[in-house]
Formats: structure tokens, C-alpha cells, sequence
């Protein structure tokens, strides 16, 4: 099973345009572009091929995102059958770039010498996983907090497996 964690929510973040310089505030189709394209502009940082998008995993991804927002809550999904990241943020705007920026920002937590799991870098290890070739997305908003959702297929994440599937930076 993959394990899994939780992105803290950001305190303070000064907002910057997307790669393009968009506002993807409000609107779904632009801000899960924007989520997809930074994934993959992270993962070629590593040495790792593209994933593709899969309609099945964004409609899984953004049913959870939906669900998060309806509870007014953050968690994974029980039994998950995929990878996944979760993002929450409040009192802020949010672009699709920024739930994938503060996954990759736990590459300060790992160690590539050790290539293994750790709780604190594991939304990171999963962006980057080189085996996962597929991902879905979903963003959930109310008020003023953002709900984000990413799965990926193959999961990452997998014990044993970290010294092939997590590359350092090129």
C-alpha cells in the first residue's frame, strides 16, 4: 500500500502568477492545467517522463475534493487504490501551480542517500515518482479555502522502491 501525507497549510505564501502569469482563480478547467503542467515541469527536473492525464482519476480526484470541502475537512481517502496528494489553504488565493510548489518544497526532508519513505517529504516523493504514468486532479473551493486532490497511477510511494523511482535533480 502507498503511504501517504498531508501538506500543511500554508501560513503566510505572497501569491505569484502561474508559469503563464494566469489567474486561475475561479476557474477549474484553467487551474487543473495549471496543476498538471507544473507536476510535469517538477518531474522533468528529475529526470522523470510526463504523466499523462486519466479521466477516471480526475473524476476520483475531484469527487474527494467535493467531499473534503462538504465536510469542511483534510484526510485521505480510506483504502486508497491510488497515489495521492491533498492541499488545503485558506484566507488566500490560489493558483494551480501553488498546491504542487509546497509538495516539491518537501525535498528539503529528503534524503536521497537513504531513498526511503519519509512522512514529511512524502507528497514530493509521489510528485516525482518516475514509475506513476498517469494522474488526475480535482479543486474544491467554499469561502475562502481551496481543496486540491491529485492521484496518480501506478501509486508511489512504495517501500523498497524509492532508490529507482525517486531520481535527484538533474
Amino acid at each position: 500500500m502507498a503511504k501517504r501525507s498531508v501538506a500543511p497549510i500554508p501560513k503566510t505564501h505572497e501569491r505569484t502568477p502561474g508559469p503563464r502569469g494566469q489567474d486561475t482563480k475561479g476557474n477549474n478547467e484553467l487551474f487543473l492545467k495549471e496543476v498538471f503542467n507544473t507536476t510535469n515541469k517538477y518531474r522533468a527536473m528529475h529526470g522523470c517522463p510526463a504523466v499523462t492525464i486519466n479521466a477516471e482519476l480526475n473524476k476520483l480526484a475531484q469527487e474527494w475534493a467535493n467531499h473534503l470541502r462538504d465536510q469542511n475537512t483534510m484526510a485521505h481517502r480510506p483504502n486508497p487504490k491510488y497515489g495521492e496528494n491533498i492541499f488545503l489553504s485558506g484566507g488566500m488565493d490560489v493558483t494551480g501551480d501553488l498546491p504542487v510548489e509546497m509538495w516539491y518544497r518537501e525535498i528539503n526532508s529528503y534524503d536521497f542517500n537513504k531513498a526511503q519513505f519519509v512522512p514529511t517529504a512524502g507528497h514530493f516523493t509521489q510528485l516525482v515518482w518516475k514509475s506513476s504514468t498517469e494522474m488526475g486532479s480535482g479543486v474544491a473551493r467554499k469561502a475562502d479555502r481551496t481543496w486540491v486532490v491529485c492521484n496518480y497511477n501506478p501509486p508511489g510511494n512504495v517501500v523498497g522502491l524509492f532508490k529507482d523511482n525517486v531520481p535527484p535533480k538533474k
